[in-house]
């Protein structure tokens, strides 16, 4: 992906890369490569965590990548990897207004749960605008709302997730999701968009969770559910390019069980020509692996 207009990327997040001379890495504080390790090796390790941390908001992101000998270099790093180095800092973000209490939850799990997972507000309102207008070019039934005798479900789901309590939404979402896959089946366009749901915010925590295993099964399950069932292709490929980035930070952690998960990852990838990069890459780690 080649960046061509920076100032069309949201002003926040700005992660902060920092790399000492001692070869020690951080991203926004957090450690990701020990002291001793050489300088160069460890700034790329921090670019590809903030290259997830791009994959997983499906955007280009701005960072600060800060030196030893105390430069501060800004980047936007793109989904696919690619960096850019600007010639003028970041802009300045806008301060954030005060937050107005929700009057009603939303009326369906359609495309505004995928809004709801953007892990910050800006994210959250281009999705919201993108999804609004992909409404317009999708069959009726994967805008419908979600049936009455359900709502105090997605009412308590959306409560949780407003208040930040993520496990207690996806805990929610799961049994709507239950619930609405014993009226409907697990193909019906509800059914799969509250496990779309689900995938958002199950995808919001692993960082924290560092369930990354877990995290990459649901959502290749997701997609592929979502291919079986013809839903709106635009939240599949982001939910194919999110299931590849979580599986890249699971190969890290567990490279033999990341192996062990990579064909059904591989597979989503091949159905877009798109992810023809990544497929190749995954190909080429997973033979190095067999090498090794």
């Amino acid at each position: 992906m080649t960046i061509t207009d920076p100032d069309r990327i949201p002003a926040t997040p700005i992660y902060t890369i920092t790399v000492s001379s001692n070869g020690a890495a951080t991203v926004d504080g957090e450690k990701v490569t020990e002291p001793g390790a050489n300088p160069d090796r460890a700034r790329v390790e921090a670019l590809a965590e903030v290259r997830i941390k791009a994959a997983f908001m499906g955007r280009p992101v701005r960072v600060n990548a800060k030196e030893a000998d105390g430069s501060t270099w800004p980047l936007i790093v793109a989904v696919d990897g690619t960096v850019t180095t600007l010639d003028h800092p970041h802009p300045t973000p806008p301060p954030q207004p005060a937050r107005v209490p929700a009057q009603a939850p939303p009326a369906a799990p359609t495309t505004a749960p995928a809004a709801a997972a953007g892990a910050h507000a800006t994210h959250a309102q281009e999705h919201a605008a993108q999804a609004a207008a992909a409404m317009r070019e999708v069959a009726p039934e994967w805008n419908a709302r979600v049936p009455e005798q359900y709502g105090p479900l997605w009412a308590e789901l959306v409560a949780h997730e407003t208040a930040g309590r993520l496990p207690e939404a996806s805990a929610a979402a799961a049994q709507l999701e239950t619930a609405l896959t014993g009226a409907y089946g697990p193909l019906a366009p509800v059914t799969v968009q509250v496990m779309t749901t689900r995938a958002w915010l199950t995808l919001r925590q692993v960082e924290a969770s560092e369930e990354w295993a877990e995290t990459t099964e649901l959502l290749v399950q997701t997609a592929q559910r979502r291919q079986e069932a013809k839903a709106p292709e635009e939240d599949t490929k982001r939910l194919i390019r999110n299931a590849h980035a979580v599986w890249l930070r699971l190969a890290r952690d567990d490279a033999e069980y990341a192996r062990e998960t990579a064909e059904p990852v591989l597979a989503l990838l091949v159905t877009d020509p798109d992810n023809a990069n990544r497929s190749r890459a995954m190909i080429r780690r997973l033979e190095r692996g067999a090498a090794a």
